[in-house]
Formats: structure tokens, C-alpha cells, sequence
């Protein structure tokens, strides 16, 4: 087979979805299965990400299309008017579309991975373009599709129930996790970022996207009352400012929580390593990969009981009502002053994250390709 794979999505700092585009390209390339790839890539996207890998096989092409994506006009036009001309011209037999859209007018079928559907379920949750362009396109790619890959039963069940799809054609696989969330840290790198961004002793970590979803006002007020309890707890808060937040950011600061803003990948390792527990309060999340990663590295999890979260994280995290501000304050007391406990959920935390790999997730998504074509006899 010849397999196309829009990575349009990779234009610029990467967040949950494009980590996730960027990490299947990296598995499905090191597979070593039969079959041709070409990888559709932005003008912008680094291709030192992808060329130490694609040197290594001749059966994978990176696609560089001169279009700045980054414009989410230049995109749409791209991938709905461009990319089936470019689908003949390169005689595909099949096209995966990792990120929510599918290429309307494919000449060949179409493997589409949705994450969620919280534009038509939670449109209040998302921004205005957003909330108009997938409440139109989704349920058009959705239909489109000859099988969709989703990361959790949760998701499946509602593409079900909402979107009446038919369950044969849907395909629950889970994310992995970056392999660099596996492997030591640098004591001293660790130790040299405490420093330099002055982080506290012990303190309490937020990583997402400041939006209305992640519920950080909830976070912000059991950290108001966890420091009447232990006064030398701090907040810190990594992750960008998606929309309508400043003044989120400026309450937490007000309250003495530090905000890191978005952080490199390295970086972003080494906090994980320094937090005392991660905290995950989202009132939805289609799978999430912040708690893994924080798992990883062996940092105890708190997490909201809502959308995918019980399903992915299971018994190694605390779960709490997603606005149950008590609760959250009595789960983050419970690990920061129960030794045993801490030391429990540690252990849980790296052997449950050890579950979720890429190289499993390629194994997966290549079986669907192939089922895809048989069924097309």
C-alpha cells in the first residue's frame, strides 16, 4: 500500500493533538511494515524532528507542501482543494487524517482520528471558530470516513449515542507516551531548572492549556484553602494561554501560584520530575496525556472523574468530583502527608504509564490501514 498521513496540524508549538500526530508519524515510520508512507507536512514544520528517521527507511517520503498552516484558511484550502490532487498524483491506496478533518473530496478512503467531540457536545468549552468549523465539518468527516480511531471507550460511546455512528466502524486505541518521559533525568539539569526558575521546595502541578474545560478556577480555589493547611505548598501552572484567560493567570498569581507559561519539552520533563503531584481537574478529557507523562517519571496523580480519565488513568490516580473543591484539597492532603501513600501511588503511577506506548499505538493503527483495504477487497 501506498498510506498518505495529513500532518498538516505541525506547524508551531505543539499541544496534546500534534504531540500525538507527531509521535504516530515517529512509530509508524520505525515499524518497518511493508507499505509506503508519505507524510504531508507544513512549510513550517521542522524537519529535523522527522529526518534522522526517515534516513533510516526508504519505505517512508516526507511531503514538505509550501503552505504556511499556521492560517487556518491556507489550511482549509490545502486540505479540502490541494491535497486530493496531490492524493492522485501520488497514487495513494489510502489516507489517514489524524486530526479531527478528513479530505472531504478523497479519491481513496479515508482513516480518520477524533479526540473528542466537545463541538457539538460542550460548545460552550470551545472557542468561536472552532466551535463553528468542526460543528460543521466533524459530523461531514465523521460520515465520510471508512473507519475512525478513537482514544478511549468513552469517546467511542458518544460518537455512538451523539453522532449515531456505527460501532463496527470505530476503533478504540489509546496514546502512548513519549519514550524521553521514560528515561532518567539529568540530576543536576533537574536541580539547575529548580534554581533558575525559582520553583518551590514542594509544590502542586497544573500542565494544559489555559482553557475553560481544564477547570483551573476550581484548582485556584482548593489551592486557597490547601495553604491555610500547609502553608509551604506552592502552585505552579505550565501550559499556554488558549483563550479568554488572562485574567485566570492574573488571579493565580494573586494567590501566589507561579505561571510558567508554555515550557520546552526537556523542560517540561524535568518539572514533572520536581512536582510533589500533578493535579488534573478537567471537567472533560477524551483521554489525557499530562497525568501519564507525570506518571512516567513517578509523580502521584490527582485527576477529575470526568470524560476518559477514569478509564485511562484506573486505580494509579486519585480521582475526585470534577468540582468537588473539598475533595480535591483532602486527595492532595492525603499523598503530600501519608508517606506510605505517596510511595504507593508512585510505584502504581510508573508500572500503569509503562501500558501506553507509540510503538504499540503504530502496531494498532497499521492493523486498521490493512483491515481498511481488505474490506475494500
Amino acid at each position: 500500500m501506498r498510506i498518505g498521513i495529513n500532518a498538516l496540524l505541525l506547524w508551531g508549538r505543539f499541544t496534546g493533538v500534534e504531540h500525538s500526530i507527531l509521535n504516530l508519524v515517529k512509530a509508524l515510520m520505525q515499524l518497518n511494515a511493508p507499505h509506503e508512507l508519505l507524510v504531508y507536512l507544513p512549510v513550517e514544520f521542522n524537519t529535523s524532528l522527522l529526518n534522522p528517521i526517515a534516513r533510516q527507511t526508504e519505505m517512508t517520503k516526507l511531503v514538505r507542501l509550501k503552505v504556511a498552516t499556521r492560517f487556518r484558511l491556507l489550511r482549509i484550502l490545502c486540505e479540502q482543494l490541494y491535497l486530493p490532487l496531490r492524493i492522485i498524483g501520488d497514487k495513494l491506496h489510502l489516507l489517514h487524517c489524524p486530526g479531527y478533518i478528513s479530505v472531504i473530496a478523497s479519491p481513496v478512503p479515508v482513516i480518520l482520528t477524533v479526540y473528542d467531540i466537545l463541538a457539538i457536545t460542550h460548545p460552550e468549552w470551545c472557542r468561536t471558530a472552532n466551535r463553528l468549523y468542526y460543528r460543521l465539518m466533524l459530523p461531514i468527516s465523521i460520515r465520510r470516513a471508512r473507519r475512525i480511531i478513537v482514544p478511549s471507550e468513552t469517546v467511542k460511546r458518544e460518537l455512538v449515542s451523539t453522532l449515531s455512528v456505527d460501532e463496527d466502524k470505530v476503533d478504540v486505541v489509546p496514546l502512548g507516551i513519549d519514550q524521553r518521559f521514560f528515561e532518567p533525568i539529568n540530576e543536576s539539569v533537574v536541580s539547575n531548572l529548580r534554581q533558575r526558575l525559582r520553583l518551590p521546595g514542594r509544590f502542586i502541578l497544573f500542565v494544559g492549556n489555559i482553557e475553560p474545560k481544564k477547570n483551573l478556577p476550581t484548582l485556584l480555589k482548593a489551592y486557597e484553602r490547601l495553604k491555610k493547611r500547609m502553608s509551604d505548598v506552592g502552585l505552579v501552572i505550565v501550559g499556554a494561554i488558549a483563550w479568554g484567560n488572562g485574567k485566570l493567570i492574573d488571579r493565580a498569581k494573586a494567590i501566589g501560584a507561579q505561571y510558567l507559561g508554555y515550557v520546552s519539552d526537556e523542560e517540561l520533563r524535568a518539572v514533572y520530575r520536581l512536582a510533589s503531584v500533578l493535579v488534573f481537574p478537567s471537567l472533560y478529557e477524551g483521554f489525557g496525556l499530562p497525568p501519564l507523562e507525570a506518571m512516567a517519571l513517578g509523580t502521584p496523580v490527582v485527576a477529575s472523574t470526568a470524560g476518559a480519565l477514569p478509564e485511562v488513568l484506573g486505580n494509579a490516580a486519585l480521582l475526585v468530583e470534577p468540582n468537588d473543591v473539598d475533595g480535591l484539597v483532602e486527595a492532595i492532603v492525603s499523598i503530600l502527608s501519608d508517606e506510605a501513600l505517596y510511595s504507593a501511588l508512585a510505584e502504581r503511577a510508573t508500572a500503569h504509564a509503562s501500558k501506553f506506548t507509540w510503538d504499540e499505538v503504530a502496531r494498532r493503527v497499521m492493523k486498521i490501514y490493512e483491515r481498511a483495504m481488505r474490506q475494500l477487497g
